[in-house]
């Protein structure tokens, strides 16, 4: 997925998490958001923003790590309270980004219902 599409696709979950029955989405946009950004940071557009970008970057990252720590919803192999996130969180959310392509992959190659490419066929 390109850059863009998946800026749309986090703004989209970002409003999808404020519904009601939205919760169980929270933790998806909190993963894409890091994730996206972290991209972002790592190859700046503009540089008169790369420090701002670097610190909104870590700044996502901290938020999953956080959620992640209060919910005990950590996907990757190295969970959320591993003293090693602590100056290293945009690790963190890459580990938690690959384990939940991961897990989409997965999901969209044994046709699980629940995942978005089934449901959209």
């Amino acid at each position: 997925m390109d850059l863009l599409s998946e800026i749309y696709e986090v703004q989209r979950l970002h409003l999808a998490s404020a519904e009601p029955d939205g919760e169980d989405r929270t933790r998806e946009f909190l993963v894409r958001r890091a994730a996206v950004i972290d991209r972002l940071a790592d190859s700046p557009l503009d540089p008169d923003e790369a420090a701002q970008q670097l610190v909104d970057a870590d700044t996502y990252a901290r938020a999953l790590l956080a959620h992640d720590l209060a919910h005990g919803t950590s996907r990757g192999p190295i969970p959320a309270g591993d003293l090693r996130w602590t100056d290293h969180p945009r690790s963190y959310a890459r580990q938690e980004h690959e384990a939940w392509v991961l897990t989409q992959d997965l999901q969209s190659r044994s046709g699980d219902e629940t995942s978005p490419s089934a449901s959209d066929a």
